[in-house]
């Protein structure tokens, strides 16, 4: 009998970069031959119909009305979501507070806990307000963690302690997480798509974007923490004039609004795209002289290495968070003094006044390929399988 292996996370109402984790790991999974399960407080079904159509999810804290805060909040108190959990072999739970109904599920029935940590849940770490205002699910996060912070780091520490094994995305996560809790984490990257890498394309096959000439690139969620202002202000500065400036990605309007009233005030144009499907994704990687990442802090950051794996160099902030590990200065890109946008500006004219090896950038990208990280992965799930009851 195939082994059953369960996801878990608190919600599945978007597809970010946890999401995409969870989805590499649920195929590389389902191809060495075990079962898998996504299990969720809430499920958005639209996004599962298109995401998750090949796997079994389970909407553990359904109410009669849909809401996926309450949903959360409910799964935590709720025990008779347990038993249906009983037939599980291996747990890999992506979250607070949702770890905790892991952590139950693992004592009733004696299954092993992975943790797989993306960082510390930042309603009770990060105290954001910038953070928070992008949603009605953040602001009651963001609320609750003021209100209760002492208590639900405890709660958070006493779900994370009582894991058999960690995972975290990468060595500015290992390091954060050393610092927050004293737990040793191991480190398995978030993979790039095998889609991504060097194309022969040209400027022509980007034309009905818009896209006339030369090009510098950013990509992402367009929303306040990413901090494209960054991105434009570097842009202004820059000696080489001759250049569109491109962003692709979903955006928040009221950002957009502040964005395009930046432009405005320093003079410059901006060509916004919105989400762009994987196969001109990579045309643009492929073409753009630059790909910058201009948010702070970032915990890994999966457009540098998807920007690298088409051979594209990359711009982003010497700041010891995600990308200084994956980019090589002066190699793949350039990494400039953390936010100061005059050093940027240098850097970004640095790079495209220089001829770069697409070929030695894509092969940097190599080591956080699906091919790569499912090796590590799978010896792990299999050696913890193997020494459990």
């Amino acid at each position: 009998m195939k082994k059953k292996i369960l996801l878990m996370y608190d919600f599945f109402s978007e597809h970010g970069g946890i999401e995409r984790v969870m989805l590499f790991q649920a195929r590389a999974l389902k191809n060495a031959g075990y079962d898998v399960t996504f299990a969720f407080a809430y499920v958005d079904e639209k996004l599962r119909d298109e995401r998750l159509k090949d796997f079994e999810v389970i909407e553990y804290a359904p109410m009669p009305i849909k809401s996926e805060t309450l949903q959360i909040c409910s799964s935590i108190v709720r025990d008779n979501l347990i038993d249906r959990f009983r037939d599980f072999s291996l747990i890999i739970c992506h979250s607070f507070p949702a770890s905790y109904l892991a952590l139950r599920i693992k004592r009733k029935f004696k299954i092993p806990l992975i943790l797989h940590l993306h960082h510390p849940p930042q309603f009770l770490y990060s105290m954001n307000l910038a953070w928070a205002k992008n949603s009605f699910k953040r602001m009651f996060s963001y609320a609750l963690g003021r209100l209760f912070n002492p208590f639900l780091r405890l709660f958070d520490r006493y779900c994370l302690e009582n894991a058999d094994y960690y995972f975290v995305a990468g060595k500015a996560v290992q390091r954060v997480i050393q610092e927050t809790y004293g737990v040793h984490g191991n480190i398995l990257y978030p993979t790039v798509d095998s889609k991504f890498g060097v194309v022969s394309c040209k400027i022509e096959d980007l034309k009905n974007y818009g896209i006339t000439k030369d090009f510098i690139f950013g990509s992402g969620r367009i929303v306040k923490q990413k901090r494209f202002d960054y991105l434009l202000n570097s842009y202004s500065k820059l000696k080489s004039k001759n250049l569109q400036l491109v962003l692709a990605g979903k955006w928040d309007d009221s950002e957009k609004k502040e964005l395009d009233n930046l432009a405005k005030n320093l003079g410059i144009a901006v060509l916004f795209l919105g989400p762009v499907k994987i196969e001109d994704l990579k045309k643009l990687y492929n073409l753009a002289e630059v790909t910058v990442l201009t948010c702070p802090k970032e915990w890994f950051g999966l457009v540098p290495v998807e920007a690298m794996a088409c051979g594209c160099p990359v711009g982003a902030w010497r700041d010891n968070f995600g990308p200084q590990e994956t980019v090589i200065d002066n190699k793949t890109g350039i990494l400039a003094k953390p936010y100061n946008t005059d050093s940027m500006a240098a850097g970004i004219d640095q790079v495209i006044s220089k001829k770069w090896n697409k070929k030695f950038i894509s092969k940097s990208a190599k080591k956080y390929s699906e091919k790569t990280q499912s090796k590590i992965f799978l010896k792990t799930i299999r050696k913890l399988l193997s020494s459990s009851p």
